[in-house]
């Protein structure tokens, strides 16, 4: 019968609890919430479009809620008043930069103050809106300029020649200077037209309840890491027993099998001896001879 010694299986006891409670922290991180540590969130790609944006108001709203589902309910209606240009929403955290409207600020601040977990409010104004004369003068020389330019073109005798060509360079110029004067002009009135919003919402949990709930996975992860390396080395140990037998029942076979002789070997603590025991056997199987001698180990 295989047999297993007391060191050894002392050995895969303390081993089976130790990898069982080591299983049971690593799935609960249960080390980790006995330490109250904020929610980490990944803002540099939302603090960049938000800090470089150029519009003449720019609202940020910080909180630390209970709960995440006021705030993704808010989150889905303005995504049909406004144009959402950054989004992350987590089990834990949402951060959304979106514009909006001037016209639709005043009533999406109200509703944000009503909110509760405020814990930063930052509303940036780019002072009163005036016109941008120098913009416009500018564009408007420019429009001059380039009709001068067409009428001379239009005017010109020769096709060829040098001062045709230099009007040509000088008219790609003028409408070129022209196009970036719209598109700042576009740009100036978007910013006027549009606020920016940042809002982010960071789930905050209590260390009681985080204690709790890595408590209850530490305690079921434990147990069944230590039920199944039970299965385990019951399994194994079966599997030596089998092993052993059939190792056992392999050499019993040759000795049997053997037609000339069969040797059985004794061995005596006391006098430290060897017996030997020989049969011979003929050819049908029937014993010839029996022969038993004794030898001494020095």
């Amino acid at each position: 019968m295989f047999k297993v010694r007391k060191e050894v299986k002392l050995v895969l006891i303390l081993f089976t609890i130790v990898f069982s409670i080591y299983l049971g922290m690593r799935r609960s991180n249960l080390d980790k919430a006995f330490m109250q540590a904020d929610v980490a969130i990944e803002e540099s790609k939302a603090d960049y479009l938000f800090d470089k944006s150029f519009n003449d108001i720019k609202i940020r709203f910080e909180y630390k809620v209970e709960n995440l589902n006021e705030m993704n309910t808010l989150l889905s209606e303005l995504k049909e008043k406004g144009k959402t240009l950054y989004s992350e929403l987590k089990n834990n955290y949402s951060l959304v930069v979106f514009e909006i409207r001037s016209e639709e600020t005043d009533p999406l601040l109200t509703k944000l103050r009503s909110m509760k977990g405020v814990s930063n409010e930052s509303i940036q104004r780019a002072g009163p809106i005036v016109d941008n004369t120098d913009l416009k003068e500018n564009l408007n020389n420019n429009q001059i300029l380039k009709r001068k330019y067409q009428n001379l073109i239009n005017n010109s005798l020769s096709p060829s020649s040098d001062r045709l060509l230099n009007y040509k360079r000088e008219l790609d110029i003028v409408q070129a200077t022209i196009d970036s004067l719209n598109i700042q002009e576009d740009v100036h009135k978007h910013n006027a037209e549009f606020d920016i919003v940042y809002l982010s919402a960071v789930k905050s949990i209590s260390g009681t309840a985080a204690i709790r709930r890595s408590m209850s996975v530490f305690v079921l992860t434990t147990t069944i890491s230590l039920i199944l390396l039970v299965i385990g080395l019951i399994i194994c140990f079966y599997i030596f027993v089998l092993l052993q037998k059939l190792m056992l029942a392999f050499w019993i076979k040759t000795v049997r099998n053997s037609s000339r002789a069969n040797y059985n070997y004794y061995y005596n603590k006391k006098d430290r001896g060897r017996k030997t025991k020989r049969i011979y056997k003929d050819k049908d199987g029937n014993i010839i001879k029996k022969e038993e001698t004794k030898e001494d180990k020095h």
